[in-house]
């Protein structure tokens, strides 16, 4: 039975401690909304309004899934084919790999294994034709992560390049397209990308942590009309929880089939593995997972200091969405999940290693799985081979890798409970060109890592912004420390320039025309402020 009591009591125990400004939480199961509630204040500047179900947040990446939705409606239609190289639709399509261009089709790009790297930047044009100019001109300019169809690689740039590719076969630009296809069927009236509309409506602000623990609110609003497709969504828990009935009641809204059973089973179906205990694996704009045990269906978002988290229980027909001006949200979600399902509080054990070592497994292909790795989200990673163990050091530490199946392996931590999670993704020819580290991938590389001269470090130290996002990186008695809003976290050196941050990848510093950038996970980039 849902519990009102039990649901804010997981908010109520968090929401003042976190300091979050405002949050808004919606829960649903079956084809009703059972409780949809408002925390906070749409802005802790000026007093603000009490946020409600219908405060308009930007929900960031949890804007994917929608656009996938409206996409399997095309397809739907048969104005789209899922597995059609996307060349039928923009014949002048072009990436770096010419090659390449003709073998991506819409499937890759929605469940994220077309090759693209990430990227997207949070201020640009905001005329909506800006997404036609974007995929002419900086589509092509993109190095490619690996080969269409390899492996999975998250990137905003699928879902801009999908939702260009709907612009082109209705005639719609995508605002217009997505209003038609899902908004207004959906009666989801307060969801847009426009912020001048947002603006007439109660709208939560963005705002900043800072170092003394002070919240304000961020007046700069994210705005880039190319990026809409992938994380540029506006919406409200109430609108969202529609959505969500519409995928547990299998595409059915009241009487009316907005989508067929086989579209939402091919949504939420294994595409792609991510090569982790849980099972996590692509779906078509969702991710497919495990949570203590219990299959679901999730998505999270962040853009600017926003925060969402969806997440879709089909069996029992729940689901939860939250959006937050903060970094807040996500873990409540899968705690009040916890709660509704009554599972148990530990995760249930679902990998022992003393598993390893056993009589039938096939050790061939594991020397082509030494040498040295490089990801722009975890890091550095070194795999050797000695007396028939393999090991990985990531990020300067150094474990055993311990056998779960083909080509899949964990790092255990000291009381033997899994750490992290490797996945190798082999070629064809004799060395692994990938391995997937706790989900994301990490390339072969031939680069020297962990030789750096400290010396250098001190022209990096400084506050960097891009107008919209502020970091600072110092150094504490020669460590070097990177800094987001009032949390410090101390970084692994890799090479003169670039260190590993937990929790934002890579850090690499470079110089261009007498300026200082920084360039997070090889795509968001900083300039140091004067």
């Amino acid at each position: 039975m849902i519990s009102i009591d039990s649901i804010e009591s997981v908010i109520q125990r968090t929401f003042d401690q976190k300091k979050v400004p405002g949050f808004a939480i919606a829960v649903v199961k079956g084809e009703e909304i059972v409780y949809a509630k408002g925390f906070g204040s749409t802005n802790v500047e000026e007093g603000g309004t009490p946020v409600t179900p219908d405060t308009i947040f930007r929900i960031g990446s949890v804007s994917k899934p929608l656009t996938g939705s409206a996409i399997m409606r095309l397809v739907e239609a048969g104005k789209v084919d899922l597995d059609q190289p996307i060349v039928s639709y923009i014949p002048e399509f072009r990436l770096s790999d010419p090659e390449a261009a003709g073998k991506v089709t819409l499937r890759m790009l929605l469940n994220h294994t077309a090759g693209l790297p990430d990227g997207g930047d949070m201020v640009g044009k905001r005329d909506p034709e800006a997404l036609e100019e974007y995929v002419r001109e900086v589509i092509p300019q993109l190095s490619m992560i690996a080969p269409p169809g390899f492996l999975h690689s998250y990137s905003n740039h699928h879902l801009n390049l999908a939702g260009y590719v709907a612009e082109r076969v209705t005639g719609q630009l995508f605002p217009a397209f997505m209003k038609e296809w899902l908004f207004d069927p959906l009666h989801m009236t307060r969801t847009m990308y426009d912020p001048l509309v947002a603006m007439t409506y109660p709208l939560a602000l963005p705002h900043d942590r800072h170092p003394d623990g002070t919240l304000r609110v961020q007046h700069h609003f994210p705005e880039n009309a190319a990026n809409y497709p992938s994380y540029f969504g506006m919406s409200t828990v109430r609108d969202m929880a529609a959505f969500a009935m519409m995928q547990l009641n299998m595409g059915r809204v009241g009487d009316v089939q907005f989508l067929s059973p086989q579209s939402i089973e091919e949504m939420h179906s294994f595409q792609a593995d991510r090569f982790t205990l849980s099972g996590l694996a692509s779906g078509l704009t969702f991710f497919k997972d495990t949570y203590k045990g219990v299959s679901i269906i999730k998505h999270a978002g962040a853009i600017s200091t926003y925060n969402s988290a969806l997440l879709l229980q089909p069996e029992h027909k729940i689901g939860i969405v939250t959006l937050s001006s903060q970094d807040y949200g996500w873990d409540e979600a899968h705690e009040i999940l916890s709660l509704l399902l009554e599972l148990p509080e530990e995760t249930p054990q679902v990998f022992a290693a003393a598993s390893f070592r056993r009589p039938s497994v096939d050790q061939s292909r594991w020397q082509s799985y030494e040498g040295a790795y490089i990801g722009f989200l975890r890091g550095a990673a070194l795999v050797s081979m000695s007396d028939a163990q393999l090991f990985l050091t990531l990020n300067g530490e150094e474990r055993p890798l311990n056998y779960v199946r083909e080509h899949f392996f964990v790092t255990c931590d000291d009381d033997n409970n899994p750490l992290d999670n490797v996945g190798f993704i082999t070629g064809e020819g004799e060395a692994a060109p990938f391995i997937m580290i706790n989900g994301s991938p990490c390339q072969r590389t031939t680069e020297e890592l962990f030789q750096f001269d400290p010396s250098v470090w001190h022209a990096f130290e400084g506050s960097y912004t891009n107008d919209v996002l502020h970091f600072s990186f110092r150094l504490r008695d020669n460590t070097p420390v990177f800094i987001d809003e009032d949390t410090e976290i101390v970084c692994v050196p890799l090479k003169d320039n670039l260190f590993f941050a937990d929790g934002f990848g890579l850090l690499e510093f470079t110089e261009e025309n007498g300026a200082m950038l920084l360039t997070i996970q090889n795509t968001w980039r900083f300039s140091k402020a004067l």
